[in-house]
């Protein structure tokens, strides 16, 4: 293998181990009295955008459950927000939600 077939495989591997990978980020959600949710994750860490895919889960007071779905990029001290939302909120309010985020730079 010649050199230049040497320098390429390097140059692939260190490109497919670079730091990619997904960490978790902590999300906030709040009540909006029983008709919806909504949830935020911000980029208060560090100094690099950050791309991120929020899972929304919301569950009403006869147990049916909500999903709602938002990525997006996040620049430095911004943040993102995603909402659920009640399809009856005055028969079957929602009750509770949280949020799952995952992030990348």
């Amino acid at each position: 293998m010649n050199v230049l077939g040497k320098l390429l495989i390097f140059l692939f591997l260190s490109f497919s181990s670079f730091a990619y990978n997904w960490f978790p980020v902590q999300s906030y959600c709040q009540l909006t009295g029983g008709v919806g949710a909504s949830c935020q994750v911000c980029n208060y860490q560090g100094y690099r955008p950050i791309f991120c895919v929020m899972n929304i889960n919301g569950r009403s007071s006869y147990g049916a459950y909500f999903n709602g779905n938002q990525s997006g990029i996040v620049y430095p001290g911004q943040c993102m927000n995603g909402f659920v939302r009640a399809y009856n909120p005055y028969r079957d309010p929602l009750v509770s939600a949280n949020a799952f985020t995952q992030c990348r730079f």
